[in-house]
């Protein structure tokens, strides 16, 4: 006798579980201690598991991954769908299983044309490194900026590299041949960056001669104080173009002509600190009249504002400059009463802009007409729907209120 059935499972009076595989009833286990219900649906969850599995070979498929994994994976459910110990449509299910087969032959011959299309794509990228080498031994060498090429070739081989652990393995006839290839431009680089700095020592004593005349020359310029330092700059352009001294020869050479130039400035410096200090007054003097015009800031006709604003700069340029230190914080605080007037002028063409204004009209006909409809609908509802028009009714007086504003 059966205790328990569905379309695919029943329970038999001994607790015994079954499954419908195809016309036959066929014993998949069973589940002590428990209910005919709860032994069914034990078995069920099985089936539902072993869906889930099918399922995700599917989706394996249809994302286009490995076909030699997806192959072994739907070999293996192909097995265990055999008589698995489930309780659900095994038909259906193996049905899908070999849907999913049938689509495998498609899926491995777009990747092996995937996998030919990587190669031909890695022997282009391999090939792309070694011309780029190749291009850099072919310049040359006395146009070549070495501190730029040297990580460029750097950066070349760190790629080489990369390549070779990451990306598909070459055939081993190309691969060494674009090696050779790769080995040749880049001994070829080294040599040539090995005759340029020999040939920079060189060069370099003849810098020394050159630096040390500029230095004179800009030690020179001490008497002249703050009005020398244009022709410390053009010295300094010549400095640029000059030849470069050895690195330590260079930054002692270097710090004698940066002393020339900060006695230069420290003049200037001085310079200023006097004008600076003789423009305090005016600071005080643009902070006061600052402090007098605050109103503007209070103002919301823009008439008035911009009369206001007006006086405020005619006062206020009048004058003279302050201390550099303070020229921004000063100018910050004036700015804003030109944002604030500017902010009026804009209010003001936005609410008096026709075309906005008829928009309003528009939309204000339109709230007053269902202000009124609503009023009509509450004088008749019922309790039920009362507070909804209510709320209704308060939202739009809400949004014409703003309107109006």
């Amino acid at each position: 006798m059966t205790q328990h059935a569905t379309d695919f499972g029943r329970v038999e009076a001994d607790g015994s579980v079954q499954v419908r595989d195809g016309d036959a009833w066929r014993t998949v286990g069973s589940y002590p201690d428990a209910t005919s219900e709860e032994a069914l649906a034990y078995f069920q969850r099985k089936f539902q598991d072993l869906e889930a599995r099918v399922g995700l070979a599917e989706q394996r498929v249809k994302a286009g991954a490995n076909s030699k994994d997806v192959e072994k994976q739907l070999t293996g459910l192909t097995t265990e769908l055999v008589e698995p110990a489930v309780v659900g449509d095994l038909a259906s299910l193996r049905h899908r299983v070999e849907v999913a087969q049938s689509l495998l032959p498609a899926l491995k011959e777009e990747q092996t044309k995937e996998s030919a299309a990587q190669l031909a794509e890695a022997m282009t990228h391999r090939e792309g490194i070694v011309k780029e080498m190749e291009a850099l031994a072919a310049t040359t060498p006395e146009k070549i900026r070495w501190k730029t090429t040297t990580a460029t070739i750097t950066e070349l081989f760190e790629q080489w590299q990369q390549h070779q652990s990451t990306g598909p393995r070459l055939p081993k006839k190309s691969a060494d041949e674009l090696w050779t290839r790769f080995r040749s431009a880049r001994s070829s680089l080294e040599k040539a960056r090995r005759s340029y700095f020999q040939t920079l020592d060189e060069r370099s004593k003849e810098a020394k001669g050159v630096k040390r005349e500029l230095i004179t020359k800009a030690e020179s310029l001490a008497e002249k104080g703050s009005e020398g330092i244009a022709s410390y700059r053009t010295l300094l352009e010549k400095w640029k173009a000059a030849p470069r001294a050895s690195r330590s020869v260079e930054d002692a050479l270097w710090a004698k002509f940066k002393a020339a130039g900060d006695a230069l400035y420290a003049k200037k410096a001085e310079q200023e600190q006097q004008e600076d200090e003789a423009n305090a007054g005016n600071l005080e003097t643009k902070k006061t009249i600052i402090s007098d015009f605050a109103d503007i800031l209070t103002l919301s006709d823009r008439d008035q504002a911009t009369t206001r604003l007006r006086t405020f700069h005619e006062r206020f340029s009048a004058v003279g400059p302050v201390p550099k230190k303070a020229v921004k914080s000063i100018e910050d605080q004036a700015k804003k009463y030109d944002q604030h007037v500017k902010k009026l002028n804009e209010d003001h063409w936005a609410k008096n802009d026709p075309e906005k204004q008829a928009r309003s009209q528009s939309m204000t006909d339109q709230l007053n007409k269902a202000i009124s409809d609503l009023e009509s609908q509450l004088a008749s509802a019922n309790a039920t729907s009362q507070k909804k028009l209510e709320e209704e009714l308060a939202t739009k007086k809400a949004w014409l209120a703003i309107l109006d504003q």
